[in-house]
């Protein structure tokens, strides 16, 4: 268990140092923007850098702190929870604009216009997925040898015998990590709203969008990582309890086999938002020269 903590830690204490050198060093933007866009760009940037920051330590100390590697369950998600918050606060943070001469464009802005498409298709299927198997999971636990609820997978093999294995994915870890997921969902639907709805800032239209599309995508990662890392957790722990049943039926082998392939596919996903989040916004990426 320390072993899988130190990771963790050293994997996010990876991104978080990408993420700054990215901070410093970022390039122009792709095109040449106002004062405004550069403010915009610099303010939602460092928000959203200070969010990882606070995941890291919070979810260092969840991962350290909770029962039973409870807490380690919520240290993903806790984190995900911080990146949202910062990615909120920044775009709550970004002026309106400024002058005696304003103008606002009749162009309706749809939060699905931002989105990442192949991105959002994955997290949104891995969201119903975790939803399935944490309701399959919380249901089908039974109390420890202490009395904590869901802590065991119980079987009764005879009239006579039984066999129970644990820790099993139950009420014990999965209500905490509903509410925190729930908490995520709900900041992620705040912060995508804010990102689509606050006012346009003057100068390229193009690059105001594509600082949009750029938050958008953070949201998307943040989500991703809320629910990939405890799908990944609670698919190996609950196939590893399972395969531990000398008295499993010959249909458990289903649900296993489903759950081996689920988990890599989960880490996957991880991967992929972390890469995300921790690489610079392709908002702020240099322009490509134009051939002649």
């Amino acid at each position: 268990m320390s072993l899988l903590v130190l990771f963790v830690v050293v994997v996010l204490a990876v991104a978080v140092a990408r993420l700054v050198l990215v901070a410093r060093s970022a390039p122009a933007l792709t095109a040449p923007p106002s004062p405004e866009l550069r403010a915009t760009a610099r303010t939602t940037r460092r928000w959203r850098l200070a969010g990882l920051v606070a995941g890291l330590g919070v979810g260092v100390i969840a991962a350290y702190q909770g029962a039973l590697g409870r807490g380690l369950l919520l240290a993903a998600p806790l984190l995900a929870l911080c990146v949202l918050a910062g990615v909120l606060v920044g775009e709550l943070r970004v002026s309106r604009p400024q002058g005696p001469l304003r103008s606002a464009g009749l162009a309706v802005r749809r939060v699905r216009d931002y989105l990442p498409r192949a991105l959002g298709a994955s997290v949104g299927a891995a969201t119903a997925v975790l939803a399935v198997v944490v309701a399959l999971t919380t249901a089908a636990g039974s109390p420890d040898d202490l009395g904590r609820a869901g802590r065991e997978l119980f079987r009764r093999c005879s009239a006579a015998t039984g066999e129970g294995h644990g820790p099993w994915p139950g009420s014990f870890y999965t209500v905490p990590l509903l509410v925190v997921v729930a908490c995520g969902l709900v900041a992620a639907g705040l912060a995508v709203t804010r990102v689509v709805r606050r006012p346009r800032q003057s100068g390229d239209v193009g690059v105001d969008d594509a600082l949009r599309r750029s938050a958008a995508e953070a949201v998307t990662a943040a989500v991703g990582l809320l629910v990939a890392v405890p799908l990944a957790g609670v698919g190996a722990v609950a196939g590893m309890a399972m395969v531990g049943f000398d008295c499993r039926p010959g249909w458990w082998n289903v649900p296993i086999a489903a759950l081996a392939v689920l988990v890599p596919a989960a880490v996957a996903l991880a991967g992929w938002c972390a890469a995300i989040l921790a690489g610079p916004s392709r908002a702020l990426r240099p322009a490509e020269p134009a051939l002649r």
